[in-house]
């Protein structure tokens, strides 16, 4: 098991970097009455990479779904069959701790068309208890899906934008902890903001770096 795997933010306190969408979507979930919804978690633009799209899908669907009711898809194997058996499923009852079913799609903009075409239909309405997050590095603009016009299905999802800017110093003290809890660390703070800043804000690649030995003293 990875750093990354092992260390997966539990709680939102343990989210870091991204309080605007971490608000945003808590003003979904939380609000009373709320009982289903479609999230598209983009980080779009350059160094999108280990901001943490997956992380926030996950959190969602687990203060949601019990384990067993949260399925995670592969954008590219998702076509119009693959959303014909999310909605076969999604009229059936669950019998879990929590109501709802969720499913994650990532790297969403690589789905087919024909799976496109299936979720416009999916989605509105949605089934009562079920919740759809597609994660993303494309923003949903007029070359999302090709020549299809991306409007109609933009409609239909909440849209949470990760940033990429500002998030030195939280990574840097969540990779620190890490490395203190795993005996990894022999660096101050300020160094290890170097390292997520040398690595462009990928948490995922600096967790790799402690993982490999390189916060350690010589």
């Amino acid at each position: 098991m990875t750093l990354e795997q092992k260390h997966r933010p539990q709680t939102w306190d343990q989210y870091v970097g991204q309080a605007k969408a971490v608000a945003k979507v808590r003003r979904i979930i939380d609000r009373p009455g709320f009982d289903r919804g479609a999230f598209w978690i983009e980080a779009s633009g350059a160094n999108n990479s280990g901001v943490g799209k997956t992380t926030l899908a996950w959190l969602i669907a687990h203060q949601l779904a019990d384990d067993f009711f949260i399925t995670e898809l592969s954008g590219s194997k998702v076509d119009k069959r693959a959303v014909e058996e999310i909605e076969s499923s999604a009229h059936l009852t669950t019998w879990g701790t929590k109501p709802f079913r969720v499913w994650v799609v990532n790297e969403a903009h690589a789905m087919t068309q024909g799976a496109v075409d299936a979720f416009l239909t999916f989605l509105d309405p949605l089934p009562r208890h079920c919740v759809v997050v597609f994660t993303t590095t494309r923003a949903v603009d007029d070359n999302l899906f090709g020549d299809r016009d991306s409007g109609p299905f933009a409609s239909r999802c909440h849209q949470i934008t990760l940033t990429n800017q500002g998030l030195a110093e939280a990574f840097a003290a969540r990779a620190r902890e890490i490395a203190l809890a795993e005996g990894l660390d022999g660096q101050p703070l300020e160094t290890y903001v170097k390292r997520v800043k040398l690595r462009k804000n990928n948490l995922r690649a600096v967790l790799m770096d402690i993982e490999a030995g390189e916060m350690l003293t010589d």
